[in-house]
């Protein structure tokens, strides 16, 4: 059997979903498959947050707390440092979202504006012609059907199921995901025995352990969350060594879940011939959080329009019309989240009290005038002007003066710093001729191998993060 499309989609998660919509809605026939059941998708995982005012800018249709997909929409967030006597709040827009019902409420709305999509449907392998794609050979309830397409597009998660498969000359790097480049994540869906007892608060963060405690949707309950890099014994270890500290009240766990997210620079280069990568299937991740979804949105949105005007084109659709998108992401939110993963191999290497310093005086977070709630990152950047500088730099000193910091790491965060400002710029300069992009890809090499290890000595074991 063989179908024909202009645009046809790998993966109906939250990065294909969105993708299929925009190009539908400037009316391209779409045809989106989908490994899992329709009301199976995104599963592994119940309950994300997205930063609130980015659904807006993303257009996605107004969430509703009380609607099935829509637990709660909060304007803060509260860090407490490790010795459990100071906490921080900041203001942090975000909305509760159960994924599930979220896909399968916009399912509706893709139907309805005129996306195919094709559910309980396995990726197998590409389809070539002279040596570029051309389509997708896949497989529904035992049938093989081949969809040719204009373009293909690789949604297919943290498998990365085409990018991984292409040929090694293609032109898009083939990695796949190891221990090292991704955050194990646990999830206890708990509910307080006593909740008239103090307990941590939803969206409360212990940021030194990567722990947090999230609103769901069980009364009294709350999500207690944990990631670590390396397995998921390192993320347990950090766990029961925080509860060991914690004192907390007694609980029931309602339910466990677990998952991964990328957490490693995306492929120097996001389009190949007839392709293009998008999601965790492209490390499509913001480095402190390992929040992807509304950052993929982004990406979704240059490279829909830069799909429209080239799909208007006769003609093969070939990486060099596609190139733009990478030019347009990497020069912008590209090169933020590359500076920012840069910087954390700088502040991870802190000991506890170092890290209860650095919340405390606010070299974290940036205070805000007296009673302001300071705001969180929104740009993804940490762009000073020399009055912060200075005061940044005067924050580290009286550190080390009082023996809060060692000399030590401030010299790693510093270095960290001064290569997170190089990988910046040099991503800003990615190049709009194709024909240069093997000369940038080695001096980008050169920066992110000066990148160290950071190692986080916990009381119980240590934990490396690449």
């Amino acid at each position: 059997m063989v179908e024909k499309c202009d645009i046809l989609v790998v993966g109906a998660g939250t990065a294909g979903m969105y993708l299929s919509w925009l190009l539908a809605k400037k009316g391209y026939s779409v045809v989106t498959i989908e490994k899992d059941e329709r009301e199976k998708v995104a599963k592994r995982l119940d309950v994300i947050h997205f930063e609130t005012d980015r659904i807006k800018n993303a257009g996605i249709p107004p969430f509703k707390v009380g609607d099935p997909d829509c637990i709660e929409i909060r304007e803060q967030s509260t860090q407490v440092t490790t010795d459990f006597t100071t906490e921080v709040k900041t203001r942090a827009l975000q909305t509760i979202v159960r994924l599930t019902p979220f896909l399968n409420r916009m399912y509706k709305v893709l139907e309805a504006d005129g996306v195919k999509l094709v559910f309980s449907c396995k990726f197998l392998e590409l389809i070539f012609d002279d040596g570029k794609i051309v389509g997708v050979l896949a497989e529904k309830n035992g049938e093989r059907i081949e969809y040719h397409a204009r373009l293909v597009v690789d949604a297919s998660g943290t498998g990365a199921a085409i990018r991984t498969s292409l040929p090694i000359d293609y032109g898009i790097e083939t990695f796949k995901l190891d221990p090292s480049s991704v955050m194990y994540v646990l999830l206890q869906y708990i509910k307080w025995l006593n909740p008239e007892e103090k307990h941590p608060l939803p969206d409360t963060g212990f940021q030194y352990y990567l722990l947090w405690f999230g609103p769901c949707q069980i009364e009294n309950g709350a999500i207690l969350g944990v990631g670590q890099p390396g397995s998921y014994e390192n993320a347990r270890k950090a766990r029961e060594e925080f509860l060991g500290k914690a004192q907390l009240p007694p609980y029931e766990i309602v339910k466990e879940e677990q998952g991964f997210t990328p957490y490693r620079r995306p492929p120097y280069t996001l389009v190949g011939d007839g392709l293009l990568c998008i999601g965790d299937a492209a490390a499509i991740t913001y480095p402190f959080s390992g929040h992807g979804v509304t950052a993929t949105w982004n990406l979704c949105m240059i490279a829909a329009e830069v799909i429209e005007s080239t799909l208007k084109e006769e003609g093969y659709i070939s990486k060099d019309r596609l190139w733009p998108i990478n030019v347009r992401y990497f020069r912008d939110q590209g090169a933020k989240f590359a500076s920012l993963l840069m910087q954390l191999s700088g502040i991870l290497n802190f000991s506890a009290k170092e890290w209860d310093y650095v919340l405390k005086s606010g070299l974290l977070y940036k205070t805000g005038d007296e009673d302001e709630i300071p705001e969180p990152n929104k740009e993804y950047e940490e762009d000073m002007s020399l009055g912060e500088m200075l005061k940044f730099l005067f924050k580290l000193i009286g550190g080390m003066l009082k023996r809060q910091l060692s000399l030590k790491h401030v010299k790693k965060l510093l270095s960290a710093n001064s290569l997170a400002g190089k990988i910046k710029k040099h991503y800003e300069t990615f190049p709009e001729d194709p024909n240069e992009f093997d000369q940038w890809v080695k001096k980008a090499n050169q920066l992110w191998k000066q990148k160290h290890v950071a190692i986080k000595k916990l009381e119980t074991f240590s934990i490396e993060y690449h």
